[in-house]
């Protein structure tokens, strides 16, 4: 018993002594951080200043430009189709065949005998047929004339044709813009003396009339008369027309007639039977499209297309940020995807005047032409890259626009190195800027040394 008691007190004595070395180690140590962290240099807490940059006015170009994509398009292009439906009879064309204006391309079954109506109208014959027209109508408006200066009597009809002639006069002084007060009111004066007096010998001629028991006037007897007169007018001023057009040859019947009248009206028909029998190229170009062949049934949808070749458009998109650099007579730049390395010169020629969207993006429409003369081949459809120049200063004097100072809307100032180091406020006039350079017009010289703050520029 008293030797396991003896190992128990030896066993205890080496545990304290292990335990009062542990701690006196872990003092040792947190005394060593402790001075290590008292005796090392604290770090410094305040920024250094970032030094002040400067740069050099310098001379140079600077150009403000703006990109797009577009696409060649003829300048003039026309799909053609009948007006009316009909068998095909005549193709004369193939896709890629160069047209001239005027050139039939295709006839309609019909097509020969409404053109040798045509020309019938000129012929000896037809002549005769317009003359004859004209003539009776000529005795058509007699007869009318004498029938109404029965019925209103020799006096009061001649003072109706004054009557008639003066109201026209004051018309067209009423439309004039130049015409005085005072030739209004004299032209007036006329047609209020045509009046009275037409009606005092009307009224004088109804009494006679009445008297001697032969004929009784009503208003509406002198209105149809008045009527028919007019219609005559009419009747032989329309043949008149067609008889000069018939003199004129087939050359003077190539355009619509606008006027109305059953001799005119045989000649547009005339005219319009040829026209819709067969399809006519309305300008130089070439046949880009063709879908038809002869002997098919056809309706009035398109047939084929021409288009200019030699007179090709770029139409082009740029981001409506950059309307204001799309201006008509801009220069432009076109890359070709299909001549990846080559440039061509181009000039804007219109912009239209609505934004259009783009894969749900607003964009400015423009067009342009290539004024430039090019070995490579441009076919309508390619696509291109275009650059704008909407604006260009060449050999000027140049600093970044971080030099810059506004000092008020429109008024700059930079500020200029001295010999000594100090800093010079200096007024200067900006031309063109762009987001690097700002072009220098007055109130600096090459070599000046500017400063752009704490941005460092190239």
């Amino acid at each position: 018993m008293e030797s396991i008691m003896e190992k128990n007190n030896s066993s205890s004595k080496r545990k304290s002594r292990t335990t009062r070395t542990t701690m006196i180690v872990i003092v040792v140590v947190l005394l060593v951080a402790a001075g290590a962290y008292f005796a090392w240099p604290k770090a410094e807490t305040v920024e250094a200043t970032p030094a002040l940059q400067t740069t050099k006015v310098r001379t140079g170009d600077l150009v403000i430009t703006a990109s797009g994509a577009g696409t060649v398009v003829p300048s003039a292009q026309v799909d053609l189709a009948f007006r009316t439906g009909g068998i095909l009879n005549e193709l004369n064309v193939a896709v890629g065949d160069t047209v001239e204006r005027g050139q039939v391309l295709a006839r309609l079954e019909g097509s020969v005998q409404a053109e040798a109506d045509f020309q019938a109208l000129f012929t000896a014959a037809g002549l005769a047929q317009a003359e004859l027209a004209a003539i009776n109508a000529q005795e058509a408006l007699d007869e009318s004339t004498n029938i109404l200066k029965y019925l209103l009597g020799a006096d009061a009809y001649y003072w109706e044709m004054q009557l008639n002639q003066a109201e026209e006069t004051l018309t067209q002084l009423n439309a004039d813009p130049a015409a005085t007060a005072t030739q209004k009111n004299d032209t007036q004066a006329v047609v209020d003396n045509a009046r009275t007096k037409r009606d005092y010998f009307l009224d004088k001629y109804i009494v006679a009339l009445a008297k001697s028991g032969e004929y009784f006037i009503d208003d509406s007897d002198l209105a149809l008369a008045r009527s028919n007169v007019e219609n005559a007018k009419l009747l032989l001023q329309d043949a008149q027309s067609a008889l000069e057009i018939v003199k004129g040859g087939p050359s003077a019947l190539q355009s619509p007639l606008t006027t109305q009248g059953p001799e005119m009206e045989r000649l547009e028909q005339a005219r319009l039977n040829v026209e819709n029998s067969r399809l006519v190229s309305p300008f130089d170009g070439v046949v880009t499209r063709l879908d038809a062949v002869v002997g098919q049934s056809v309706g009035s949808s398109s047939l084929l297309t021409v288009a200019t070749t030699n007179q090709l458009l770029v139409r082009f998109y740029l981001d409506e940020t950059d309307l204001g650099k799309a201006n008509v007579s801009n220069r432009v730049t076109f890359t070709f995807d299909a001549y990846p390395d080559q440039s061509i010169g181009g000039e804007i020629v219109s912009v239209e005047p609505a934004l259009q969207t783009v894969d749900g993006t607003p964009v400015v429409v423009a067009w342009a032409k290539l004024t430039e003369e090019s070995e490579a081949v441009i076919l309508s459809g390619m696509t291109v890259e275009v650059e704008v120049i909407a604006a260009e200063a060449r050999n000027v004097l140049l600093v970044p626009v971080q030099a810059l100072r506004e000092l008020a809307p429109g008024s700059y100032a930079v500020f200029v190195v001295q010999a000594d180091g100090s800093l010079q406020m200096t007024p200067v006039t900006v031309g063109l800027r762009d987001y690097a350079n700002a072009e220098i017009l007055s109130g600096l010289k090459v070599g000046d040394v500017v400063s752009t703050g704490t941005v460092e520029t190239k």
